[in-house]
């Protein structure tokens, strides 16, 4: 039995770490962190506009 075939990458793991790499490079971590920070804070006021403005409706002239 030989060691060097299961050290050896088939093309499909070469491709794979070719994409992650290029991904890592192209698209910081940071950067996709920053972006998730910022479609939940639109989410989150989004979801205190409608908050507030049912109970504003919801008050007696």
């Amino acid at each position: 039995m030989s060691t060097e075939t299961a050290l050896k990458r088939n093309a499909q793991q070469r491709r794979a770490r070719a994409v992650y790499r290029s991904l890592a490079n192209d698209r910081p971590m940071v950067g996709i962190l920053c972006a998730e920070m910022v479609a939940l804070a639109l989410f989150a006021l989004a979801a205190a506009g409608l908050i507030g403005l049912r109970a504003w409706l919801a008050l007696p002239n």
